[in-house]
């Protein structure tokens, strides 16, 4: 008969997670996720004007994200650490209420004064930033319940 540990912890197989206190990098990686996605979501805002397809915006940013963070942490130290897209680009316009990444025969595409959020994200080791936006597609006057919604959502925040 085997007996119990008594100074066993409680919580088997729960690893102990690390904070940026304990180990610096960790903040490094984040902070560099973070760039990499204000960047691409940058990028998104600048594509999302009216006419353009939606699928088409979604794979070029996720392309984007792909490309800078393989430029981010490249010294052969740091070959093997995980990286990429935390969260796939994804842009919900006007009554669809989230992560909308449509497929290239499911896309729609943008109209003059759709109320579109752009959302994107990329990680190394598991470090993920995302970052979000809510844009008007066009350079039209917003008003009504679109302007309502957008004044909403600013002051929620």
């Amino acid at each position: 008969m085997v007996e119990a540990n008594p100074g066993a912890e409680e919580d088997y197989g729960e690893e102990e997670q690390k904070t940026f206190i304990d180990e610096p990098a960790i903040l490094d990686k984040y902070k560099a996720a973070a760039v990499i996605a204000d960047l691409c979501l940058a990028k998104a805002k600048e594509l999302a004007i009216p006419g353009a397809d939606i699928s088409t915006i979604c794979s070029t940013v996720d392309a984007m994200i792909e490309e800078e963070v393989k430029k981010t942490f490249a010294s052969k130290k740091s070959k093997n650490l995980e990286r990429g897209i935390a969260f796939p680009t994804c842009i919900s316009v006007n009554h669809i209420m989230g992560h909308y990444s449509p497929l290239v025969d499911e896309s729609t595409q943008l109209q003059d004064g759709d109320v579109a959020k752009i959302i994107c994200g990329a990680h190394f080791d598991g470090y993920a930033s995302n970052a979000a936006t809510t844009i008007v597609v066009g350079d039209g006057a917003v008003n009504g319940r679109k302007a309502d919604v957008i004044l909403a959502a600013w002051n929620a925040f």
